[in-house]
């Protein structure tokens, strides 16, 4: 593995802080940067990020992020409970059901790629399910990976020349991967991002007849290829659309068109089934979170 730094690295993308929660809080603390995944990765990886925090003794920033519904591997110094690394650890993480909390004290850093939704099975070399709401450490969590991986991904001075070179490797890995499999799950992504992107989307036949498949193999490639069904993806982006909104207008008051306005917009049947999901997937009700939200 190389360990310079490409001067003709993809550009950074436009900052997406979607399913952040209290990202303006997040951004005051810690530098953070998003990458281009680059052509070779095109529809396995969405972008790589970079956070890296220098915070004062005994100041901790409690994050909490309401997840894509995708996969990401990840590099750094800190663990799941906030404790601090050294040496720096890798880890292989599936599609996250729960509203994740990461505490951040002290120095540290950690770089990461976010995968495509659908692309985590390309990436891991088998069935996304089995990382369902769970994690692998890495080497052994990404089949082919280089061993040295975490090592020498630490070893760099900069998160722009670690994310570099955690790139390359996967790039490495995808090329190695069988091209049968890489063309099923570009294809699981495309069906995927009708979601993320077209509102009217709201069912599961719905996205079966897009994708010009059987609803039974649309169900088995998101197990293969993403880890979470299709109703699943279908959920979590609409929440994820409806906690944006209600952010937005609690922080630059805007006219807030009420929940069973965005209920409707986001195809659910009524307020309630909304309310609903929104408790299921951020822990508290849409009241609440408008609340949170809002500005002094």
């Amino acid at each position: 593995m190389s360990s310079s730094q490409n001067p003709g690295d993809p550009a950074e993308p436009a900052a997406d802080t979607r399913g952040i929660v209290d990202p303006e809080a997040m951004l005051r603390v810690v530098d953070f940067e998003r990458f281009d995944a680059g052509p070779q990765l095109a529809g396995i990886v969405e972008w790589f990020w970079a956070v890296a925090w220098e915070l004062p003794h005994g100041v901790v920033h409690e994050q909490q992020v309401l997840n894509h519904p995708a996969g990401n591997v990840s590099i750094g110094t800190v663990d799941d409970d906030g404790a601090t690394l050294d040496p720096a650890e890798g880890r292989v993480y599936g599609v996250t059901s729960e509203l994740s909390r990461r505490s951040l004290t002290g120095t540290g850093w950690t770089v990461a790629a976010r995968t495509s939704v659908g692309g985590l099975g390309v990436l891991v070399g088998g069935p996304a399910r089995e990382l369902a709401d769970a994690k692998a450490p890495l080497p052994e969590g990404l089949a082919g990976v280089s061993p040295g991986v975490v090592d020498a991904v630490s070893a760099e001075a900069t998160n722009k020349q670690r994310v570099h070179l955690l790139r390359e490797e996967l790039e490495r890995i995808v090329v190695q991967r069988d091209p049968a499999l890489v063309a099923e799950g570009r294809q699981v992504v495309a069906a995927a991002s009708l979601i993320e992107h077209d509102r009217s989307m709201c069912r599961v036949e719905q996205l079966a007849d897009a994708a010009g498949t059987s609803v039974r193999s649309l169900q088995r490639r998101f197990d293969t290829h993403v880890g979470a069904s299709p109703a699943f993806v279908i959920r979590r982006w609409r929440i994820i659309e409806a906690a944006e909104a209600a952010r937005d207008a609690a922080q630059r008051g805007a006219q807030w068109r009420g929940w069973a306005a965005v209920a409707a917009e986001l195809g659910y049947a009524d307020q309630a089934h909304l309310t609903r999901d929104f408790r299921r997937h951020l822990g508290v009700s849409p009241s609440a979170y408008v609340q949170r939200n809002t500005t002094a």
